[in-house]
């Protein structure tokens, strides 16, 4: 017969510590809609389906708050506020991967690790996706480091440079034009860039090889299909056996309303069916880097909630003034949504600060946050 003592020390380590303990996640997915403020998720659920709380961000298992200040603001640009989030350190709004001695076009920071590079290193897959530019703040500040968000030509460079690892495994986003115009006005070009990394720079998702694991695809604008670009990417990362990170973005940017509702519902439709297709083994967070100056104000039920010209145009420094929204064009410094499900999503409740979002991932995966 065992004694107590030699029973307590067979049992899991769960148990002794009197709960059960989480799985650890073999992946991490991280949905980042910019702009994608508690306001826009309320719109878009009413202009989307005519009532609230019907997007899935709004019904995932465990929902947090995070606020979003940047080292120095109460308002967050993306660079910031991206930076924030996939590093655990706060920075000054404009820097990308640096530290909050970096003074925005003239000083360089400290440079910041993030959980990107951390998965390199430890050998995972790792993927950026975005709707907006590849070289935009939100997928930058997994890669890059600059003191100012606008170096889109050494931003691209980082890209596709090795940071740890072998490099990011999948790149897809827009901007092609713009990176191309970078690079020229550098002495560089996209084709040079990609000769000296060795990865082609793709124009279309259709130009990516069946049996490809890697690919950089960058797009001429935002129209194309994202939950294509999100199925293909997790198909190819999940080929590595150790597992991977991914970082999807969508911009919800509200400036255009109508556009920005219907960005916000069709990435909550990619959100909820990679949900269903990622397993028991993978983390999704979703959360925004910023919130936005939009308000329902009036409205029936039943009845559109989007009515007129005014809804389809930029609103400019005068906002955007219609019978049942208002937006003023700019930022907001309001705490905004975080859901999540999969192992370690418990770890979202409360209130939280937008650097807690990096350590409940570390913790996801089963990584010491000293270790980085």
């Amino acid at each position: 017969m065992r004694t107590p003592l030699v029973a307590l020390l067979l049992l899991p380590l769960a148990v002794v510590s009197g709960r059960q303990a989480e799985p650890l996640a073999r992946n991490v997915i991280l949905f980042l809609a910019d702009a994608g403020g508690i306001p826009t998720l309320n719109a878009a659920s009413l202009h989307g389906y005519g009532e609230g709380r019907r997007l899935f961000v709004q019904r995932m298992p465990h929902i947090g708050l995070s606020d979003t200040a940047t080292a120095s603001q109460f308002v967050t640009d993306s660079a910031a506020g991206m930076t924030a989030i996939v590093t655990g350190q706060r920075t000054h709004n404009g820097v990308i991967g640096q530290g909050p001695d970096a003074v925005r076009g003239v000083k360089d920071g400290a440079p910041l690790t993030t959980i990107l590079e951390m998965a390199e290193a430890r050998g995972l897959a790792t993927g950026v996706i975005s709707n907006d530019a590849l070289t935009g703040a939100t997928p930058a500040a997994l890669y890059a480091k600059v003191n100012d968000r606008n170096q889109t030509a050494d931003i691209f460079r980082q890209a596709l440079a090795s940071p740890a690892g072998d490099g990011i495994d999948v790149l897809i986003g827009a901007g092609r034009s713009e990176v191309a115009g970078a690079l020229a006005a550098a002495g560089s070009s996209l084709e040079a860039v990609a000769r000296e990394h060795g990865r082609p720079v793709l124009a279309s998702l259709d130009d990516v090889p069946p049996a490809a694991t890697k690919t950089v695809v960058l797009l001429e604008d935002q129209a194309f299909d994202l939950a294509a670009a999100v199925a293909l990417a997790r198909r190819m990362l999940s080929a590595n056996p150790r597992g991977y990170f991914l970082m999807v973005e969508s911009d919800t940017h509200t400036d255009r309303i109508r556009q920005g509702l219907d960005r916000m519902v069709t990435f909550d439709r990619v959100i909820e069916a990679t949900a269903a297709a990622a397993g028991a083994e993978t983390l999704l967070l979703f959360t925004a880097d910023h919130s936005f100056d939009l308000r329902v104000h009036d409205g029936l039920i039943g009845k559109p909630l989007l009515t007129g010209a005014a809804a389809e145009r930029g609103g400019g420094m005068d906002g955007v003034r219609l019978p049942h929204v208002r937006m003023d064009d700019s930022h907001t410094g309001e705490e905004v949504l975080v859901a999540a499900q999969g192992p370690g999503a418990t770890r979202v409740h409360g209130y939280l600060a937008n650097t807690d979002l990096f350590r409940i991932m570390l913790a996801a995966f089963g990584w010491p946050a000293a270790a980085r």
